[in-house]
């Protein structure tokens, strides 16, 4: 499903991770509920408890699709790579959740900010602040960037050899040599991606082209609808390593 949404983006000229954009209502309105919570702990009015509240509310209910699209965004674009911004992120984000629900519920009837209460207005801004910096690390630290890049990479080329190994002998061993170049009723498969373009079809070597020869029929070969973007991403990531 979610591969499905991210090709409909796609196809509209939206490449880009959803999951940055979203940040911004849960982070602003946490933000906002310090201040105001600040506030009215400092000057005792009301008004300013009953803004804090209401954004408590908002932050909480805009943070649940935010942390949705937050994983379709790591299992899309980092293959579900365990890297520590990542991970820390996913611990944090469960920290934010927890402190705004207990802060819906424990404002509802208080005129005024505790000072229990307080301390979880600032912990959830502190949450904030350690949720900004490892957004940031994934995208601005190159060093970061670069391991995520090989963390995801070496995550996808073990799955690759695995299944993709599997499914090439129930669905092209039939027709394709894993270990020689030579015709069986199709081309070897053997070294494909030491090669400028596909032999019947003429197009250019890469993933791209592989897997979109995989879904649509192409001459005498059929399209494989029945397999998922994952399990053509695993049958790619094997073949290039033949």
């Amino acid at each position: 499903m979610a591969s499905e949404f991210y090709q409909l983006l796609s196809s509209i000229g939206y490449h880009h991770p959803l999951h940055p954009a979203m940040t911004h209502l849960p982070a602003g309105l946490t933000i906002a509920c310090f201040l105001f919570a600040l506030l009215g702990y400092l000057s005792n009015r009301p008004q300013f408890t009953r803004t804090a509240r209401h954004c408590t509310v908002l932050a909480f209910l805009s943070a649940i699709p935010t942390i949705i699209f937050g994983y379709f965004d790591w299992q899309h674009f980092y293959g579900g790579a365990i890297i520590f911004p990542i991970i820390g992120k996913m611990i944090l984000a469960a920290l934010l959740l927890l402190f705004l629900c207990v802060l819906v519920f424990a404002g509802r009837k208080s005129q005024n900010v505790t000072g229990r209460q307080m301390a979880l207005y600032f912990a959830g801004f502190l949450v904030v602040i350690g949720l900004g910096f490892l957004g940031g690390e994934l995208v601005y630290n190159k060093q970061t960037a670069s391991e995520q890049k090989t963390s995801a990479g070496e995550i996808s080329e073990k799955a690759s050899v695995t299944d993709g190994k599997e499914l090439f002998e129930k669905k092209c061993s039939a027709c394709h040599l894993a270990d020689s170049p030579r015709t069986k009723v199709g081309p070897g498969l053997k070294g494909l991606f030491q090669k400028e373009k596909m032999q019947v079809s003429g197009w250019p070597v890469s993933e791209e082209n592989l897997k979109r020869q995989l879904k649509k029929p192409f001459d005498q070969m059929p399209a494989f609808d029945q397999l998922t973007d994952k399990e053509i991403t695993a049958l790619t990531g094997y073949i290039k390593t033949l």
